[in-house]
């Protein structure tokens, strides 16, 4: 079975920088970026961008290299993107949050010629011998201008654009190459399927390759790029600020964020959403509630539109746009791009069959930088593409045309999975944890809520699950570290001797049952949670605990861990501030939260709140504001539908 999306219209090559450019002549005036107090024209941004490039020219940076990106979300975040381009060079973002380790392993892996860092990120480059250019937080108008008519060196089609890297399967992360005609047309497209020049709120971190959809869709439409600063990142509160001030009309984002999004925008009461006219889900699958409940709480011009795409096809290569309540779909090909649902034998299967997504077009990559077995591997002849040096991306991913002529995801074919919008080999996770100490095998699964992993660890000598998982933290991203690790004296197998990991994902969504004594029984297997202390005598104490609990589903939380050493993570913080204030009856700033990260902590936190009369209104009453909110909606658009 092959799909084609339409024709992409026909222009010559221009770089995605210098499209750019080409707009800052004709709007110089005109706002490009908004980050914070910070608001960058087009004309400035350009100007700015374009130095940056004779900056990197002049440390050696030609076409063809590669340049490092290690800058926190920001106004100079964007201009180094341009900046780099138009050096000549691919820009390879990492992500500040990374671990030292990570960021040391892209840094060698990509052969940087050099790196592009802020103030506030400089440190974290010092240690890797490459040059290192700081980019000013805002443009220096008193800079040198003879350097701004131009960019340092021209590209063309071939030359690549950015690296972005994914897990890979042995635990070095692999760099996708991106040549600037597979971004052009993956721009182009963007621009067809969503017309005008929005006010885009980006959120997506510059190392994961939604931020190219935000970046360049934004800025090659003439629009206002809002970025989410790292810390209104944080804070659901502070986003749908940010939307409502700026009057934000389209935002991609994960599933899980939008969700919490909506939580926010009910709790503020007023529309703060109101500005919106197109919601972009993408990274991981899209629950059917969350569909309903979009169109439940927004107005009838608000678009919801779910896209699918691997990294390997230029962000995207699937898009539903969503008409009302409806089943869920990844919908059909984007411009330009070929989907092929193939068998084992790389045989179209029939309508309704399950077979493997292929992904042929303008959009496909060059391959995994410096592993051609690796790019060999999944970068296929395209055989059904009628016309001579085709290639399809396999994807991995397993799925059926529905009765709508679009594509239902059913799942992945190997042991790849996404967690909160990053693609996640569970190989890699699984070879970072066996040479740790005390451990003899371990195998890592997706937990049973479907928003992290979880990890089951051999270890005759009982490690310690709490120090394993800060070691994981020191090597990997937060995304890769199992939010759970079980300790088992051995790995259950079946009959044959081979892994039970049927038996493994039963046990990942059983929660664990607390005991009254720490020792296991007889021939039990040890388990990473310790086992149930008596309730805190604490009235408070039990209420924060109980939030803890429900947020991590765990049954045990001890009061000085750390939520994230507990397997908690950054959009979990958010659900525990909800928590909180239904348990407790306040609801603490975000912000507080990520700095007190301790039961123990967070009840010092609410009792000096409550000491100093900043108690939130109870919960229960601000969580009927909301019901009744939800339900004023459900009647509007009832009535609304009975009139049609």
């Amino acid at each position: 079975m092959k799909a084609t999306g339409e024709p992409l219209p026909e222009v010559g090559f221009v770089p995605a920088h210098e499209v750019v450019a080409r707009l800052a002549a004709d709007r110089p005036a005109a706002v490009a970026v908004r980050c914070g107090g910070v608001a960058v024209t087009y004309g400035e941004l350009i100007s700015w961008s374009r130095r940056l490039s004779h900056r990197l020219a002049s440390a050696g940076v030609g076409v063809g290299d590669r340049v490092a990106v290690l800058a926190e979300p920001s106004a100079a975040m964007i201009a180094t993107v341009l900046g780099v381009l138009g050096a000549g060079a691919a820009y390879v973002p990492i992500d500040p949050a990374q671990p030292d380790a990570r960021v040391a392993t892209i840094l060698h892996d990509a052969r940087v010629k050099a790196v592009v860092a802020t103030a506030h990120t400089r440190h974290r480059a010092t240690g890797s011998h490459t040059p290192v250019v700081t980019v000013p937080d805002v443009p220096d108008e008193e800079a040198d201008t003879t350097a701004s008519g131009s960019f340092a060196a021209p590209v063309g089609p071939a030359d690549p654009a950015y690296l972005i890297y994914t897990s890979g399967s042995t635990g070095e992360p692999k760099g996708v190459v991106v040549e600037h005609r597979n971004l052009a047309a993956s721009t182009r497209a963007r621009l067809v399927v969503y017309p005008g020049n929005p006010a885009f709120l980006l959120v997506s971190p510059l190392a994961f390759d939604s931020s190219v959809a935000g970046i360049w869709g934004t800025l090659q439409a003439g629009g206002c790029l809002v970025v989410a600063s790292a810390d209104e990142l944080r804070d659901p509160d502070r986003l749908v600020s940010l939307v409502s001030r700026h009057r934000v009309t389209r935002v991609l984002c994960v599933p899980t964020l939008y969700g919490l999004l909506l939580d926010a925008a009910e709790r503020a009461g007023t529309g703060p959403l109101a500005s919106l006219r197109q919601v972009i889900v993408a990274g991981e699958a899209l629950p059917r509630s969350l569909v309903d409940r979009h169109f439940t709480l927004h107005s009838p011009g608000v678009e919801l539109v779910n896209e699918y795409g691997p990294t390997e096809t230029t962000v995207w290569a699937t898009f539903h746009r969503f008409t009302g309540a409806e089943p869920v779909s990844i919908g059909g090909p984007v411009p330009g791009t070929l989907l092929h649902v193939l068998d084992d034998g790389l045989q179209p299967v029939p309508p309704g069959t399950e077979g493997e997504l292929f992904i042929g077009g303008a959009g496909v990559a060059r391959g995994y930088f410096g592993r051609p077995e690796a790019t060999a591997a999944v970068f296929l002849d395209d055989p059904f593409a009628g016309e001579p040096g085709a290639r399809m991306y396999r994807t991995g991913d397993i799925v059926r045309r529905n009765t709508n002529h679009g594509l239902d995801f059913i799942g992945r074919a190997d042991d790849q999975v996404k967690v909160r919008g990053h693609r996640v080999e569970l190989g890699a996770v699984e070879s970072t944890l066996r040479p740790l100490e005390g451990v003899q095998d371990a195998v890592v699964l997706p937990d049973a809520r479907g928003s992290g992993l979880i990890g089951f660890v051999a270890s005759r000598e009982g490690a310690d699950p709490v120090a394993l998982r800060r070691a994981l933290a020191r090597e990997l991203p937060s995304v890769m570290v199992p939010g759970e690790l079980r300790v088992l004296p051995e790995l259950p197998r079946n009959l044959n001797g081979k892994l039970d990991r049927a038996l493994l994902r039963t046990l990942a969504a059983e929660p664990l049952t607390p005991r009254p004594s720490a020792a296991p029984l007889p021939d039990e297997p040890l388990t990473t949670r310790p086992s149930a202390a008596p309730l805190p005598d604490d009235p408070l104490t039990a209420q924060v605990t109980a939030a803890w609990s429900e947020v991590l589903g765990v049954a045990t939380v001890p009061p000085d861990v750390n939520f994230f050493d507990l397997g908690g993570h950054s959009l979990a913080m958010f659900k525990l501030q909800d928590a909180l204030e239904q348990h407790c009856g306040l609801r603490p700033s975000i912000v507080a939260l990520f700095q007190e990260t301790t039961v123990a902590a967070q009840v010092t936190l609410i009792r000096t709140s409550r000491e100093q009369g900043e108690d939130a209104a109870p919960s229960t009453s601000a969580e009927a504001a909301r019901r009744a909110r939800t339900a004023r909606l459900r009647q509007q658009r009832a009535r609304k539908g009975a009139r049609q």
